[in-house]
């Protein structure tokens, strides 16, 4: 259950009651007026029915008669697109004075409602006359025309009393799902409860967490008596016993879904908002919280959920000249203006609140019986910029105070909580409390520092959901960095980004997303920085569709493990070292542990961009997948310098999983695989031709901000500027590629020959 509402008026849910019908049978009977504009409307449509509405998982739409008398719907259908009016018709539907008329969508329907957002019609006669216009959908969320539904309420009004109603009128099923927690310190669990006057066969059942996979969980065979309740444990573990389920469950909410012989009967959502050790359930049909969990035992009273947080009248973004802003909210309401998170000691709102400079208000409201969540909205004034904009709201002395600030701390755990808000086109794209920390090793030093960006449950929020890169089809982050250039910050500022733009979608590495923004920190301005993905467990569990639990990540030189073990990538490392690999079944077993050709680009791409922070290196596998190692490509800040013996010192020196090449380079297979790789590479990303053309729109991207982010740190443009030319002039006229071939000549020992087969003339 979403404990938001948001303003209305944003969300962008509109209603159009445009044209009559006129059906030769209607309310007056033939040659009657027939139905006005507005007469039937629709009221609610479920584009994704998480929750199993009514016992199912299939969308439905809802239609509401202010017409007198009954209406034959014969002549009206329902369509998500004008040019096929009568997609799904009505016939021998009615619909009478006050009614709601509930239309589920069957799974052959000839058209569905698109989770994305779209506009659904109702045609009377092929000509519109009512519509409604749903965003993108939140899982389990229904919408109105006066926008997204506290409650679904399929049938009844949208109301909290319709919302009983409709609960109250359900027939629960004879195994239904009366409670669970999932965000205890122990163990999550779901409890199912035999509603019905006869003994169950529960092996006739099945539990899952996702819709396309229901029977994740096979119930045992065990017979539960009238009344009796069965807990299964989410552990994520089936060796622990017959008792727990191969999944576990999300803290930021999860739904639950109950199968009996494959056919949705029940569903739980356990919402996000569960403090530690709080369950969630039945009391009835309703549905409760509960402070003491009774897995196994029938449940307390409950109460219902917290209040909904303060609303502003004007949102989040950027205003040209000083505002006055209001508040709104039951109870009393508590707010900060200096970035620190509000409680009871906190100001009081007694009155609209004046902002002239950037200024984020956290706020909350609270009365005898319910808290709200903290909500923010984020005011930046008299600022413009053509980048999106990044402001990180925390109260100062946690910014740089000398002894709790973040910016003075240089142990790599210290983070300390506030407000990040993203806005483009001056308006929010979201807002949530998240932990702030630095990030990086030599460039924590620095002036221009790097910071990460991590959402955890015990802020709010535990993950962000939301579309932050174009070029992902996840929009799902526990964490992100905020980069501002790194080591190169004082000169090109981009040469990373660069650099892992050009193997971004064209090499078997996999990089970090980028998106340059403008940062505001402690309502001071920071200058240019890019979000980034930040590479981890579940940047590998989000690119790869596979699970966190089961990745190895390991980073730098020595392997250290981020994630995982170890224990597999060092004995590999030990089977080249210790085994001939011009033998075919000591080359193919390696072939069978790694992505070769993941390894071979790493180092294709290092060495002909000339960073030797060989230490930057991130190796991962999943045993969910093929088990193969693959690797990450970043922090390439010293790309673009370095001119001479690329090929040769790279291998020579060790660096990264020089092993692992040397190895497959000693097979005639594996030589013959990495020249020809590089030359493919040489003739496609790795060229003065492609390289300027990336380049030139990563400068096109952050070009008008430069003098303002020079000026901040105490650089000028034409330094810029010269940075820039510099990594244009490292690969003008193809020096690069005479240098790069020179060195793969020597160090292979290749005739001029096998150097024109290869490269070509």
């Amino acid at each position: 259950m979403k404990r938001y509402i948001g303003l209305l008026l944003l969300v962008g849910i509109t209603l159009s009651l445009l044209c009559g019908c006129n059906p030769s049978a209607g309310p007056e009977g033939p040659g009657g007026s027939g139905i006005e504009a507005g007469d039937i409307i629709i009221s609610e449509v479920m584009p994704d029915n998480e929750k199993v509405t009514l016992g199912h998982t299939l969308e439905w739409i809802e239609l509401y008669s202010r017409q007198e008398g009954t209406v034959d719907l014969s002549p009206y259908a329902l369509t998500d697109d004008l040019s096929k009016p009568n997609a799904y018709p009505l016939r021998g539907l009615t619909i009478a004075d006050g009614e709601y008329l509930l239309v589920v969508l069957p799974e052959d329907a000839s058209f569905h409602l698109a989770s994305a957002g779209e506009t659904v019609y109702l045609t009377c006669d092929g000509r519109e006359v009512a519509r409604l216009t749903y965003p993108e959908s939140t899982k389990g969320q229904s919408f109105s025309p006066d926008g997204v539904c506290e409650y679904p309420t399929p049938g009844q009004a949208n109301t909290k009393d319709g919302y009983i109603s409709y609960l109250e009128g359900l027939t629960l099923p004879s195994l239904a799902l009366t409670e669970g927690l999932s965000s205890g310190t122990g163990e999550d669990w779901v409890e199912v409860t035999n509603t019905s006057d006869k003994a169950l066969d529960l092996s006739e059942y099945s539990l899952t967490d996702k819709r396309k996979e229901p029977t994740r969980y096979p119930f045992p065979a065990v017979t539960l008596e009238p009344g009796q309740s069965f807990v299964v444990y989410c552990s994520g573990n089936v060796s622990l016993g017959n008792h727990h389920a191969s999944f576990k469950l999300s803290s930021q909410g999860e739904t639950v879904y109950l199968l009996h012989k494959g056919k949705f009967i029940d569903a739980l959502t356990l919402p996000a908002d569960l403090a530690k050790n709080e369950s969630y359930g039945r009391v009835g049909k309703q549905y409760r919280y509960f402070a003491s969990p009774t897995p196994g035992a029938p449940n307390g009273e409950g109460y219902e959920h917290t209040a909904f947080a303060p609303q502003a009248d004007l949102p989040s973004g950027v205003y040209e000249t000083p505002i006055t802003v209001s508040l709104s909210g039951s109870g009393t309401i508590y707010y900060t203006l200096d970035g620190s998170r509000p409680t009871t000691e906190s100001a009081v709102y007694t009155a609209p609140i004046s902002v002239d400079k950037i200024t984020t208000i956290r706020t909350f409201c609270s009365d005898s019986t319910r808290t709200s969540d903290v909500t923010a909205y984020t005011y930046l004034i008299g600022v413009s910029h053509d980048l999106p904009i990044v402001s990180v709201s925390l109260p100062q002395e946690k910014l740089n105070g000398e002894s709790e600030g973040v910016l003075n701390h240089i142990d790599k755990n210290y983070e300390y909580e506030g407000q990040i808000t993203l806005l483009e086109g001056g308006k929010e794209s979201f807002s949530l409390p998240f932990g702030f920390r630095l990030h990086g090793n030599d460039s924590r030093k620095g002036a221009k520092q790097n910071f990460q960006v991590r959402f955890r449950s015990e802020y709010g929020a535990g993950e962000l959901n939301y579309p932050l890169f174009e070029n992902r089809t996840f929009d799902t982050y526990d964490s992100l960095l905020l980069k501002g250039g790194s080591e190169d910050w004082a000169n090109a500022v981009l040469r990373d980004e660069l650099s892992t733009a050009l193997v971004e979608g064209t090499t078997s590495l996999y990089a970090q997303a980028i998106k340059p923004v403008v940062l505001y920190l402690g309502g001071e301005y920071w200058g240019i920085y890019y979000l980034r993905e930040r590479f981890s467990d579940d940047y590998v569990a989000s690119h790869l569709d596979v699970s966190a639990d089961n990745v190895d990540l390991l980073y730098s030189s020595g392997g250290y493990v981020q994630n995982g073990s170890a224990k597999d990538f060092t004995a590999l490392k030990n089977y080249v070292s210790s085994h001939d690999m011009t033998n075919e079944e000591s080359y193919s077993y390696v072939c069978s542990q790694i992505d070769v050709q993941s390894l071979m680009d790493w180092y294709i791409c290092r060495t002909y961009l000339g960073d030797r922070d060989l230490a930057n290196i991130r190796r991962f596998r999943s045993t969910d997948g093929d088990g193969k190692w693959r690797w990450m490509f970043f922090d390439l800040d010293w790309a673009f310098y370095t001119k001479d013996n690329p090929i040769s010192w790279t291998l020579n020196n060790g660096g990264g999983d020089a092993v692992l090449m040397r190895g497959i380079l000693k097979n005639p297979q594996g030589k013959d695989a990495f020249l020809k790789r590089y030359a493919e590479l040489m003739g496609t990303i790795l060229n003065e031709e492609y390289i300027n053309q990336t380049l030139d729109s990563l400068v096109s991207a952050i070009e008008s901000e430069i003098p303002r982010d020079r000026e901040r740190w105490g650089r000028s443009v034409t330094s810029w500027e010269n940075a820039v030319k510099t990594i244009r002039n490292y690969v003008k006229d193809g020096k690069r590629d005479a240098v790069v071939k020179s060195d793969l000549k020597q160090y292979f020992g290749l005739s001029d020959q096998e150097m024109e087969s290869y490269f070509g003339a």
